[in-house]
């Protein structure tokens, strides 16, 4: 076992004691806040409502992340348990009768409670995330602050292609720019929206589906397309090193000639595709 993990084990054992009390203490203060609030509507069974209450919050909350782990997400039992962690805190906030202080000192034990339990659940719920293939991976809060706009076009592509990684969603995202940029050398910086082919245009649709780069396993490239796939982009990367040397761009007429003397016939679309993708891996070498 390595270090790390045995310090991360030693601090997990020391901080799951510390939770517990947490939420121990925070149960207990909102439970007797509630039950002496529910005393007055249902008697001796008052202590039904704070048990029902926070049981229902833990129920509803592990019932939400076994759907999620079954690739059944349903967001309304994680909505109505914000409902119930809201009347929670509403309920101890009432028992204070308007004094500021009270409110505070009521509503500190249910807050420390659901606090407590949502942090496991987020815990369990990026373990889950990440034994799980097909759920789609989440565009960090920061790009979210920092460039809505194209975070928002980034997790549109996301979720229509089914890209599960978001780092494989900016690289795909960098390649279909690649496109974009050659599309407009070509046709225009706006223009190339309606005068580009339409194959160029709905190809660019197709870059998850296309293996054009060289992160493929052995074992798959068997078929003859994907031998066929290798010998293009082989063609495609010695181009784009001579052209580095020439201290020119790669231009999709220049690789279709290359690819005509080699006895290969292929759609512009495709050859503005391998153009993209060359360059990405060239910007990646020199950066």
């Amino acid at each position: 076992m390595h270090r790390e993990t045995r310090v991360v084990k030693w601090v997990a054992v020391g901080i799951a004691p510390l939770i517990v009390a947490l939420a121990a203490l925070g149960g207990l203060g909102s439970f007797t806040t509630i039950r002496q609030m529910a005393a007055p509507h249902f008697g001796g069974l008052a202590w039904i409502v704070p048990v029902g209450m926070d049981v229902g919050i833990l129920i509803l909350l592990a019932w939400d992340l076994l759907m999620e782990y079954l690739d059944l997400p349903w967001p309304v039992l994680r909505w109505v348990a914000w409902l119930y962690i809201a009347g929670t805190v509403l309920v101890n906030v009432a028992a204070a009768q308007g004094s500021f202080a009270g409110s505070v000192m009521n509503a500190a034990m249910p807050v420390l409670f659901i606090t407590v339990v949502e942090g496991v659940r987020n815990l369990i719920r990026r373990w889950v995330g990440l034994t799980s293939t097909s759920r789609v991976e989440r565009v960090p809060a920061a790009r979210w602050t920092l460039a809505p706009i194209s975070s928002l076009l980034l997790w549109r592509r996301m979720i229509l292609w089914h890209i599960t990684e978001y780092r494989q969603g900016l690289e795909l995202e960098h390649r279909r720019l690649m496109v974009v940029s050659l599309l407009q050398q070509d046709y225009g910086r706006w223009a190339w929206r309606w005068r580009a082919p339409l194959a160029d245009r709905l190809g660019m649709n197709q870059l998850p589906c296309l293996q054009l780069t060289s992160g493929k396993d052995a074992g798959e490239n068997t078929s003859d397309d994907s031998k066929q796939d290798d010998q293009l982009m082989a063609i495609a990367r010695q181009l784009q090193r001579e052209v580095e040397r020439d201290g020119v761009h790669l231009s999709r007429d220049r690789l279709g000639r290359r690819l005509r003397e080699r006895g290969f016939t292929i759609a512009n679309h495709r050859l503005t595709q391998m153009v993209a993708t060359v360059r990405a891996e060239s910007a990646r070498r020199e950066s």
